[in-house]
């Protein structure tokens, strides 16, 4: 049981970094939105997988 209970743990630590590296790069789009078609495509899959990992946090803090 207290295995499970640090994998828990773990991974909601790197779901956590995860989350603050995917803010990083979805400000660094917006920030330079006007750059380039590239750019927008980028930022639209960060918000697709950062709503992803929020729905994947809240379910583990759901469990924790």
């Amino acid at each position: 049981m207290e295995n499970t209970l640090n994998n828990l743990v773990q991974l909601e630590e790197k779901i956590t970094l995860s989350l603050d590296l995917l803010e990083v790069a979805k400000g660094y789009c917006e920030y330079n939105f006007d750059k380039g078609q590239e750019v927008v495509a980028i930022c639209s899959i960060l918000e697709v997988v950062l709503e992803a990992q929020r729905e994947l946090a809240d379910k583990l803090d759901e469990l924790v």
